[in-house]
């Protein structure tokens, strides 16, 4: 018995065509995917940044009324943290403390944290090289961050 079966193979004209329009979906796609990468780690570094301010002042809640001031960063000294809120002098974040004494009114202290975010790392290949500090690619500080304030309240018995 014959069968009348033939068996061919994919051209080698037939494979590129395939490649070329493989390769274009693949080339469309991937701004979509930077950019859903690049608002993840938005979000990520927002909610980091509110870690490291709540962290600071539940660490002031622990302190008595009259060392408040102990917690002062300076806008010319702040403190660079890493992600998980460690002093570190190569930290994506910069947290600034400012306490003020006597406000809004005599006998409360208004602490404010603000903690700066870094915006090179959003580039996924500059995380992995972050923070080069002394070349042209030093991280680069915006007007971006979270900044929290809370009100405290001396305690008389």
């Amino acid at each position: 018995m014959k069968t009348n079966s033939t068996k061919r193979g994919m051209s080698l004209l037939e494979v590129t065509f395939a490649s070329a329009i493989f390769m274009v979906v693949i080339v469309s796609v991937i701004p979509l995917i930077d950019g859903m990468v690049g608002r993840f780690q938005m979000a990520r570094d927002h909610y980091v940044a509110t870690s490291i301010c709540q962290s600071r002042i539940e660490r002031a809640r622990m302190v008595p009324f009259g060392d408040l001031s102990l917690f002062l960063e300076a806008t010319n000294n702040p403190s660079y943290l890493d992600d998980i809120g460690e002093t570190n002098p190569n930290g994506r974040f910069k947290r600034i403390t400012t306490v003020s004494t006597n406000s809004p009114s005599a006998g409360l202290a208004t602490m404010t944290v603000s903690t700066y975010i870094c915006i090179c790392s959003r580039f996924g290949w500059r995380k992995s090289f972050h923070p080069i500090n002394n070349s042209s690619f030093s991280c680069k500080f915006t007007d971006e961050k979270e900044e929290l304030s809370y009100i405290f309240t001396t305690y008389n018995k």
